[in-house]
């Protein structure tokens, strides 16, 4: 007992117990084995502080994956403007290149109009040896003649109107005073300052007045109503010596090259195909306006002279919908309507109105492309 109080921190194992002392040492250092790494002295015993850390050891990956995921969608969404950019551009191109082809269609039929017709003569002053011109800016001048101008050539409509070949428009005075400028005007029959008749000696003067057609005393030689009928006032045919009036009868057909004559009306049925817009500044451009009809009678000759399956006319609502107006702010008479059963029908979709060659009348949309007919007073 003594010996084992002088070792006592030192195991003894006792007979027969020898096996047990190796099982217990053998539990105890696979327990310590097992929580090796749990009791490290580098790792912090409390739990929750262990999770924070990790937590803020995985923190710059999320804040990388989030920059990332927003530098995705901020090329997203430019790559998607850029792409509608892209198409609108394009659309926009298509869109011009188609109006400018019509434009250019417009102009070359109107040009057609404006050839030099059979009859046309120049207005010549022998006092001066010039012939009566048109500039570009459509000024009426004195100035030498040009027999190949069409800007120089004249033809007599019914009614005593003058009409220009070159632009198509007539002889015209803004007042009936002496020493005001002539000009150029689209022709209308019932305007009585575009109206001229013939005098002795070769006076052309105001019809029913004594206002002469005169050279004018000016350094730009621009034509002008003048009281006296002097030499400075008389005209003649270019080439000829006889009065301007000498050609009325052979050129005063009451519709102009290309148009047809039914009762008061001349009829033009356009060769190219336009939106009713174009189509109604083409006639404009000509000095009528679109188709208007007012009788059954009309609209029959109207039918007959087409020679295309559809035609703008001049009758719209796009000013308010369901109003139905001509272009001179009339509305089609009861019993002059020739609108197809269940038309109008395309409600604001459809603006613009088109005659077929069936006489019925139908509302389309006012950027389709048809032919259309213009018509105007001889």
């Amino acid at each position: 007992m003594a010996c084992k109080a002088t070792y006592s921190n030192v195991d003894i194992v006792e007979p027969g117990l020898e096996g047990l002392w190796d099982f217990e040492a053998r539990g105890k250092a696979a327990s310590s084995d097992e929580h090796a790494e749990e009791e490290s002295q580098y790792e912090a015993v409390d739990l929750a502080i262990g999770g924070r850390r990790r937590q803020l050891a995985q923190a710059p990956v999320w804040k990388w994956r989030r920059g990332q995921w927003w530098s995705l969608a901020r090329a997203t969404v430019l790559g998607v403007s850029v792409l509608l950019n892209l198409v609108l551009l394009t659309l926009g191109i298509v869109q011009y290149m188609e109006m400018a082809r019509t434009l250019e269609r417009m102009q070359v039929e109107n040009q057609l109009l404006r050839h030099v017709a059979s009859g046309s003569f120049l207005i010549y002053s022998e006092s001066h040896r010039l012939c009566v011109n048109v500039t570009a800016s459509g000024s009426v001048t004195a100035a030498p003649c040009t027999p190949d101008a069409p800007s120089q050539h004249f033809q007599w409509l019914s009614r005593g109107q003058l009409l220009n070949v070159a632009s198509q428009q007539c002889v015209a005075v803004p007042k009936q005073l002496s020493r005001v400028a002539v000009r150029l005007e689209p022709c209308e029959a019932h305007k009585e300052l575009q109206h001229w008749e013939c005098r002795a000696n070769g006076l052309l003067a105001l019809a029913r007045e004594n206002l002469y057609f005169n050279y004018g005393n000016s350094p730009n030689h621009v034509v002008m109503l003048y009281t006296e009928d002097g030499p400075w006032s008389r005209w003649v045919v270019y080439g000829s010596r006889e009065d301007l009036c000498s050609r009325f009868c052979h050129v005063c057909a009451p519709c102009r090259m290309g148009w047809t004559l039914f009762q008061d009306r001349c009829y033009f049925q356009s060769r190219s195909l336009g939106t009713w817009d174009a189509a109604n500044r083409s006639c404009a451009s000509l000095g009528a306006m679109l188709l208007q009809v007012t009788s059954h009678a009309e609209q029959a000759h109207v039918v007959s002279y087409m020679k295309v399956p559809a035609s703008w006319m001049g009758l719209t609502d796009q000013a308010l919908e369901g109003a139905w107006m001509w272009v001179d702010g009339t509305h089609p008479a009861t019993n002059a309507s020739y609108w197809q059963t269940g038309e109008p029908s395309g409600g604001s979709k459809e603006n613009c109105a088109l005659t077929l060659q069936d006489g019925q009348w139908y509302d389309a949309p006012c950027t389709e492309e048809h032919h259309w007919v213009c018509e105007v007073e001889p």
